[in-house]
């Protein structure tokens, strides 16, 4: 059986392939297509995690050339993790400052054990 971890890392390979095949099929993710994927399969995340002085447009711009290390206006899969990094730690870093749940504070494990709140 495998775990929601599992199925979201499968899951984010396949949405990658989804994208990346459109125009043309080379395993490669165009500006155009990244940003109809984000807008897409992750507008209202990036919302939540964007920075307050961008719009989602703005934010999708600066994902995509902090990624694209080589400047070819367009991200191979290991460039796109990049994305998704940054992306997950705008989102953590968020959770902080609005206080995870509407503001009353939460809660997450380190894997060691130990459980902080905030």
């Amino acid at each position: 059986m495998r775990t929601d971890t599992e199925n979201a890392l499968s899951c984010m390979v396949d949405i990658f392939h989804q994208y990346s095949v459109l125009k043309p099929s080379d395993d490669y993710l165009q500006k155009a297509e990244f940003q109809k994927m984000m807008k897409e399969q992750a507008g209202e995340f990036l919302k939540r995690t964007m920075p307050p002085n961008l719009d989602i447009n703005g934010y999708i711009e600066q994902l995509f050339k902090k990624a694209d290390k080589n400047n070819d206006q367009k991200l191979k899969f290991t460039e796109w993790l990049v994305v998704m990094v940054l992306a997950l730690n705008d989102y953590h870093r968020r959770s902080h400052e609005l206080g995870g749940d509407g503001g009353s504070g939460h809660c997450h494990s380190h894997g060691d054990g130990s459980v902080h709140c905030h």
